[in-house]
């Protein structure tokens, strides 16, 4: 396998700074010299790659994006209908709170899900939404705006138990998915049995993690 260039390490440990500022920070109190100090390159070098640092955390947020919906795709693939895979959606970033803790600091830090993920989950809700509609077991006039009002509406309740530092067993999240499949009008005989299925730890690497091995492991096989 080739070895990557120069400029390829060079941007992967400006990518890994920025993951470690981050988690480890408030990014408002961040600055470029920070940046550029953990991954020991000049500010020069930091603006070769990047015209500011909410630029560098755009490029972040993409990256890890991509990892995060490739897990989230695997899992959603193992469901077999679309009240499952909504319930199972909403149940794995409630299980990141006490699997996957740093993955959980990278998300709930931000204000909403889409400050941390590019586009937010509605490209993922959405055609569970469109699916179970054509299967008639979700009552929803407008996908959009109910994919919306989802998303925006789970965030702080899972967010305000990442901060109060609570750990959510399964009866918890059980009665996150079970809010929200109410939401979309699942049937009362439906909901405590879908509500109640175990979401399974994933495979994700603990943050921060090298988008460049990462990439070179998933060539090989998934991690």
């Amino acid at each position: 396998m080739k070895s990557p260039n120069k400029r390829t390490l060079t941007h992967n440990r400006l990518r890994t700074a920025v993951q470690k500022m981050v988690l480890g920070s408030k990014w408002q109190e961040v600055t470029v010299q920070d940046i550029a100090k953990d991954a020991d390159v000049s500010i020069g070098t930091f603006y070769n790659y990047y015209d500011s640092k909410d630029e560098a955390l755009k490029d972040v947020r993409q990256c890890l994006s991509e990892l995060l919906f490739k897990d989230i795709s695997i899992l959603v693939n193992t469901q077999s209908n679309a009240i499952e895979k909504l319930a199972i959606l909403f149940k794995y970033f409630a299980t990141l709170v006490s699997s996957k803790p740093s993955w959980a600091d990278y998300l709930f830090r931000g204000a909403a899900f889409d400050e941390r993920l590019e586009g937010g989950l509605q490209s993922l809700i959405i055609p569970m939404l469109l699916e179970g509609s054509k299967d008639n077991v979700f009552r929803v006039d407008n996908v959009k705006l109910a994919a919306s009002f989802l998303e925006q509406g789970a965030f702080p309740i899972i967010k305000k138990a990442y901060e109060d530092g609570l750990t959510l067993n399964d009866k918890d999240i059980a009665v996150i998915a079970k809010l929200i499949l109410s939401t979309v009008g699942v049937a009362e005989d439906q909901l405590d049995t879908v509500s109640n299925q175990i979401c399974p730890v994933t495979p994700l690497a603990p943050l921060p993690v090298s988008i460049l091995n990462y990439a070179r492991q998933t060539t090989i096989g998934y991690v």
